[in-house]
């Protein structure tokens, strides 16, 4: 089925949700779901040659497994369907466009520990210093690590304040996140998502 001629706006968002109930029906055959909820759309996209996208809110049901809701995310981009996990829509468009970003660059996970000379502590410590100066740093472990065309994204694993967080390391655009209940590659997809989106789009005037 080919997408509708013209990108995702409120008029119509059913040739959207037609076009999305297809693309689910290819990828989970008789598990697709025959409805989907509401649309969330969002006009803007910060990947060169991607535009604007919608979201549809469905619920999954496998064969010998729990149901869930998820989202699929259709437009002018590579559709994807995600779980929900605890995310708003607004977080699964960063959420999709941190994906696409790695599918794009060809993001392949690594293992860092084989990297000669990567000290996890001290770039925690680097990091963590920025904010919160001889914060104590416990239980440091590293949670995920990606090689990103030859630089290296760590997602590390702590205690900061005996609260348990991730921080974005390495080569990546560093940061924090305390949902630790998302997998480490999720919660650095929605971190570099939400990175992207915060960036001048490619085509905004330069004062």
């Amino acid at each position: 089925m080919n997408p509708p001629d013209r990108e995702p706006n409120p008029q119509n968002l059913s040739q959207w949700r037609d076009f999305a109930i297809g693309f689910l029906r290819k990828q989970l055959g008789q598990d697709a779901p025959l409805q989907l909820g509401d649309a969330t759309l969002l006009r803007d996209s910060p990947l060169e040659g991607e535009g604007p996208v919608c979201a549809f809110q469905f619920m999954l049901k496998r064969v010998g497994a729990e149901p869930h809701r998820c989202f699929v995310v259709v437009g002018r981009t590579e559709p994807n369907y995600y779980p929900v996990f605890d995310l708003t829509p607004d977080e699964v468009f960063s959420l999709h466009f941190g994906t696409r970003f790695m599918l794009v660059m060809g993001v392949a996970a690594c293992d860092v520990a084989s990297r000669s000379g990567y000290d996890a502590m001290a770039d925690a410590r680097r990091i963590v210093d920025r904010v919160a100066p001889k914060q104590p740093i416990d239980d440091l472990s590293v949670a995920a690590a990606f090689d990103v065309q030859g630089q290296i994204h760590v997602v590390l694993q702590c205690l900061l304040d005996g609260r348990r967080v991730y921080i974005m390391a390495g080569d990546a655009p560093q940061g924090f996140s305390q949902r630790t209940h998302l997998p480490p590659h999720v919660a650095y997809r929605l971190h570099l998502g939400e990175v992207l989106r915060r960036e001048p789009a490619p085509n905004d005037d330069v004062p």
